[in-house]
């Protein structure tokens, strides 16, 4: 399994004026609120800490179809290399985090590896940036059929119950889909369905 999120530090939202003490204490545990700057200096390590509860969400939510989002119980580990972990009550979803200009895109898996995982995030142009989901759904077609060296006419994009499913030739794939987009920011993650490395 796996989910992902974007952000764009560049968005009105994501400045650190956004910031309020308020939405700290409801979004971040203890240990979260030590790691953030007085004074809301450093709005990047907030919305690093953002996405990554997101995406964990995102993946927990597959196992987990009633699973509310509640951001202070979703805990977030990460070294100075921005790898780390996301501790949902018992489980612990695998994180890595990367920070290009003003885009942050966070991804979880269920496999300490990240063995066959497909991810990317990218800025859109001004006409992508008129409909994000769209331009989501086709970064990803386009990335994931070259990956498996096919066309991207033969990929589709469903949702069900909210997750969307990427659908080869007319069969459901078996790989886990996620898509975020943010601002000018759009990102995804593919890769296999399950895995039981990660998960305790």
């Amino acid at each position: 399994m796996v989910g992902n999120d974007v952000v764009d530090l560049s968005d009105p939202d994501s400045s650190r004026d956004a910031c309020h003490s308020r939405f700290d204490r409801r979004v971040f545990s203890a240990g979260e609120l030590e790691s953030l700057p007085a004074g809301h200096s450093d709005a990047q390590r907030r919305w690093i800490l953002w996405s990554a509860k997101e995406a964990a969400y995102k993946a927990a939510r597959r196992a987990c179809a009633e699973l509310a989002f509640s951001p202070a119980h979703f805990v977030v580990d990460l070294d100075a290399s921005l790898r780390g972990s996301v501790a949902v009550g018992a489980r612990r979803w695998p994180l890595r985090v990367r920070v290009d200009g003003d885009c942050v895109h966070a991804v979880v898996s269920c496999d300490e590896r990240f063995d066959g995982i497909l991810s990317g995030s990218r800025r859109l142009g001004p006409d992508g940036s008129r409909d994000p989901g769209r331009a989501v759904r086709e970064f990803a077609m386009g990335s994931i059929a070259a990956d498996l060296g096919v066309s991207a006419r033969a990929l589709r994009i469903e949702k069900i119950d909210r997750i969307p499913r990427l659908i080869v030739a007319g069969e459901a794939a078996p790989g886990a889909l996620s898509l975020s987009h943010h601002g000018f920011y759009v990102g995804f993650a593919y890769g296999p369905a399950t895995h039981a490395s990660g998960l305790r």
